[in-house]
């Protein structure tokens, strides 16, 4: 974030890496948009621009571009985002990054939680692991894994009203994005498991990641104008927890499953 309140983020997306068979190419444009919003709306930043860069293999699989294409310009014009430029270069295999800009005018950060606070999420943890893992994954969870819609209104309402303390978006999974919001504000906590909504899968629902939905915390005082403007928002929200003194997260009653996914795959070797 720059001093102005300017708010930058970009995401890259590799084929074989971040999406496979289970997403055309409108999936992939749509969500390659939809995980760069989700990072503004865990600072309650409105986006406002977007510059593309493609590698894309020779020759150009020009039925793929087209729909890619049509999968990204409707996300954009949904989230109301201008792509302003870009690049295109030749890759063996494809890989995709944007990068978006928006404003801040009261941004919430990771790093400003306080013991005490309450741990919230929004959404439903684990759909995407569902469709991603599953055999036979619901129509619901193909959906969330494939046109992921963060809570980018939330987001900015929580910023708007001073509810937040601490915020950022579930990427990698509650497992991961908790223990890094309690590194960056110097602070431990105790998560209910019982109190995590999603699937019935722990793992999915805290290790797997993809859920771009919101993780918060908020003062205890704070709880019933959380949930009333959850309600006006339509937007469902689970208090899971709360900040400690302590210096990592601990899930009541059990361990924190292993990861289910990572970026940096251990060599075979």
């Amino acid at each position: 974030m720059l001093p102005d309140g300017t708010v930058l983020t970009t995401d890259t997306m590799v084929e074989g890496r971040h999406w496979d068979q289970n997403l055309s190419a409108t999936d992939v444009g749509w969500k390659l948009v939809a995980v760069n919003v989700s990072d503004l709306a865990a600072m309650g930043a409105r986006p406002k621009w977007a510059l593309l860069s493609l590698a894309l293999p020779d020759p150009v699989d020009l039925d793929w571009v087209a729909g890619f294409r049509d999968g990204l310009f409707l996300a954009l014009r949904h989230y109301r985002l201008d792509l302003v430029g870009g690049d295109t270069v030749s890759a063996p295999i494809r890989a995709l990054t944007l990068a978006v800009g928006g404003h801040a005018a009261n941004p919430v950060l990771r790093s400003t939680g306080r013991a005490g606070d309450d741990v919230y999420v929004t959404g439903v943890l684990g759909l995407a692991a569902e469709g991603f893992l599953s055999p036979h994954p619901s129509a619901r969870a193909l959906a969330a894994l494939r046109r992921p819609e963060p809570p980018l209104t939330f987001g900015l309402q929580l910023a708007e009203n001073n509810l937040a303390t601490a915020m950022m978006d579930l990427s990698d999974g509650l497992r991961s994005d908790l223990a890094t919001l309690c590194e960056a504000s110097g602070v431990g906590a105790e998560i209910d498991p019982a109190a995590i909504p999603g699937t019935a899968d722990l793992a999915w629902r805290v290790a797997f990641g993809e859920d771009y939905q919101l993780l918060f915390t908020a003062p205890r005082e704070a709880r019933s104008a959380v949930e009333s403007l959850a309600a006006a928002a339509g937007v469902p929200v689970a208090r899971i927890g709360r900040l400690t003194p302590g210096s990592s997260p601990q899930l009541l009653g059990t361990s924190w499953p292993d990861p289910l996914f990572t970026h940096f795959p251990r060599s075979s070797r």
